[in-house]
């Protein structure tokens, strides 16, 4: 990853030496917020960097800083590093929760890899966790894209079996065919 010798110097110097000198160290918490930050200003380097330097202070990271990796090297349609850093994940024994698996699906949708964002839903099912109401329309929303119709009102079909209601995007969906990328992102954040 081609990061720039400026930057690594700032993210090396992040906590400055008067916080430590006082006996105040960043904990999790405070990393966690770091590496969302990064995310969000698309610099997944600097929070992957981040990420590194709590392991070798021996800070654990936990779900959040999985999740939040994850998402930002989908985002930058790094699917198979993001997919290391899930494996990793599982790994070390961290469960990944609904919003992981939101963050999964949405991401796999937008880049047309439905195949692999139904695995993930597979995979719910294996840890009998329930999906959400939007990562169906999610699903839904990508197989109309695709123009496979019996696909997305069969999940239709699954959700309310599960006995999710569908809600006025889920509507918009299969009435329009359409899924506004703000009514998916509102509902499924890292933060």
């Amino acid at each position: 990853m081609g990061f720039a010798k400026e930057e690594t110097w700032k993210v090396q110097r992040i906590f400055s030496p008067e916080l430590l000198e006082v006996g105040l160290t960043p904990n999790n918490i405070v990393y966690n917020s770091m590496i969302s930050g990064f995310r969000d200003l698309k610099n997944n380097e600097a929070a992957l960097l981040l990420q590194k330097k709590m392991i070798a202070e021996g800070i654990p990271c936990d779900l959040k800083t999985y999740t939040t990796l994850i998402d930002g090297f989908l985002k930058e349609g790094k699917i198979l590093f993001a997919s290391d850093l899930y494996s990793e994940m599982l790994g070390k024994g961290i469960v990944p929760d609904i919003i992981t698996f939101t963050v999964l699906i949405n991401s796999l949708c937008k880049k047309g890899q439905l195949e692999n964002a139904c695995k993930v839903l597979e995979e719910m099912d294996r840890k009998n966790m329930t999906p959400s109401v939007l990562i169906y329309n999610t699903l839904i929303a990508g197989y109309f894209r695709e123009g496979n119709l019996q696909e997305a009102f069969r999940l239709c079909d699954e959700m309310l079996d599960r006995g999710l209601e569908p809600d006025d995007v889920t509507y918009d969906i299969l009435v329009n065919g359409k899924f506004k990328e703000s009514d998916n992102l509102a509902s499924a954040s890292c933060d």
